[in-house]
């Protein structure tokens, strides 16, 4: 019916779910962004930090194992001065270094014995006081305890040990050489004649040590004919490192999910028997583990061949991250997408009135504001645009002109009340009759246009406005009465009687006021 197409209006259109979906999308990365980039850096905060834990870690053991070493050659070199001949001068110097260095378990000399000199050497201890002294050997390695001395060229048993607790006494006279661990140490050490350090073993008491062999470095004279020696290799000074007490002055708690290994570089990291230290902070779950990553820290202890490698672990986890901040920022992102949402909702809500109102003021501008039919504004535009097709297409196109018979005279007796709803019967009752492509406009007052595309012959026209008197004739019921209507019809055909709108509408106007016959409208009493 009403088909009627106008020049493009200016558009305007709202905003699609899409966009506030991609919107809020971007919005959520940038702030998902920010905050994988602070996670970013606590991370690489916590590899720095791990870096300055274990430069501070392997600092404070250097300092301490440079001490010890330097104990251990002063104490090589007294021992070679003085030897036996002044044991209380030994003693004190022990006892000082043990106070200023926690660390050291023990300060021991080894001699080695010939087996043919093994009966007078242990016969010469014990007239010197030692009466229980012999050549032992223990098996530190299986069920620690004092195994039976086996035949061999050549013994290694301690001779001298300070401090001395109650108890101990037993340790003298041990075969180091019988001890694999503690003779492949010694062995180096007497052919690098440099100190060397054993691997890690367990103390009596329980604790994990280890011992640093060191060569005494000159010949000396002793007045005991028993360790009257002029070759330097045939005594051996020893220094036992308590481990525990090694790292005891570090004001370094293990982090959590962090762990802090000392181990010989003979043995694996997960090798117990290597391990001289092994300290393990609180464990990560294991969503931690499965985030974030483990950071390894390693490196060689710089004293005596560096026989032991520092290994401190860091594995991410929660407690490194700002938690607080990151908080803060879901917060606020939340927060902030709340508010987008709702300004996009609002935006929205807006461009859609705004739309609304351009198409109320287009219908207001286009159409007559009583029946709703298109104006003679947009009449003319439709009418230009179906002139441009048919002549494209070479069809006709049949104009009618209607204008109401006495509509003055309906107005003037009921009122302009009765006048319009009669308009309004005339407007649907032309709808009703015209084919959906066909066109029904309001020209002016209670004048009607109507525009049938594709006319074969006059015929249709004819057909058409017989349809429309016989509905108007059937008229509406205006309260108990009934009121009916009649109109005159002109019609004018293109390209007969004319090309363009206002010839056209000129034409058939002409022919409406030539056949108009005296009518009027009219009631009839049901």
């Amino acid at each position: 019916m009403d088909t009627l197409k106008q020049q493009p209006q200016p558009e305007i259109k709202a905003l699609s779910i899409w966009t506030t979906v991609v919107s809020l999308a971007l919005w959520l990365a940038l702030c998902i962004g920010a905050a994988v980039m602070l996670v970013a850096m606590n991370i690489r905060d916590a590899e720095q930090g791990l870096t300055q834990y274990g430069d501070t870690y392997a600092d404070h053991l250097n300092k301490e194992l440079v001490s010890s070493e330097t104990v251990l050659k002063g104490f090589s070199a007294l021992f070679g001065a003085v030897g036996n001949t002044d044991p209380e001068i030994v003693a004190r110097y022990v006892w000082q270094v043990i106070e200023s260095n926690p660390q050291i378990f023990a300060l021991e000399i080894v001699q080695r014995v010939p087996n043919s000199e093994l009966v007078e050497f242990v016969a010469g201890k014990r007239r010197d006081g030692f009466r229980n002294f012999t050549v032992k050997s223990f098996s530190y390695e299986s069920d620690r305890k004092w195994q039976p001395l086996e035949e061999k060229p050549f013994y290694y048993p301690i001779v001298f040990m300070e401090p001395m607790p109650p108890g101990s006494e037993d340790i003298l006279g041990l075969d180091v050489d019988s001890v694999s661990f503690l003779r492949r140490a010694m062995r180096e050490s007497l052919l690098r004649q440099a100190p060397v350090a054993s691997h890690p073993f367990r103390l009596v008491e329980g604790n994990l040590a280890y011992v640093v062999f060191c060569p005494i470095p000159e010949s000396f004279r002793r007045d005991d004919p028993s360790m009257l020696r002029t070759t330097r290799d045939e005594l051996v000074v020893n220094m036992v490192i308590d481990a525990t007490k090694l790292v005891e002055p570090v004001q370094l708690p293990v982090f959590a999910g962090g762990t802090v290994l000392v181990h010989h570089k003979d043995f694996g990291t997960d090798d117990p028997g290597g391990q001289l230290l092994a300290l393990s902070g609180e464990p990560r779950g294991p969503v931690e583990t499965a985030l974030f990553p483990t950071f390894v820290y390693k490196k060689s202890l710089a004293t005596m061949g560096e026989p032991f490698v520092l290994l401190v672990k860091r594995q991410v986890g929660w407690s490194d991250l700002s938690l607080g901040l990151l908080a803060l920022m879901a917060m606020l992102t939340i927060l902030s997408s709340v508010m987008l949402v709702v300004y996009l909702r609002a935006h929205r809500v807006g461009r859609l009135l705004q739309i609304e109102n351009a198409r109320r003021l287009w219908q207001l501008a286009n159409h007559d504001s009583l029946t709703g039919l298109p104006n003679r504004m947009l009449l003319m535009d439709r009418m230009e645009q179906l002139l441009a097709r048919m002549r494209r297409q070479e069809k006709r196109m049949a104009v009618m002109f209607l204008d109401l018979d006495d509509f003055k005279k309906i107005n003037d007796a009921y009122g302009h009340e009765v006048g319009d709803r009669l308009l309004k019967f005339v407007a649907e009752s032309l709808r009703a009759v015209v084919r959906m492509d066909d066109t029904v406009a309001r020209l002016s007052g209670d004048e009607f246009i109507i525009l049938i595309e594709g006319v074969e012959s006059l015929e249709a026209p004819a057909a058409v406005r017989e349809k429309i008197q016989k509905t108007l004739s059937q008229g509406f019921l205006m309260g108990d009465h009934l009121l009916s209507a009649q109109a005159s019809i002109g019609v004018a055909m293109f390209p007969e009687d004319g090309d363009t709108p206002e010839d056209l509408i000129k034409q058939a106007d002409m022919r409406m006021y030539a056949e108009k016959p005296a009518r009027t409208g009219h009631l009839d009493p049901t």
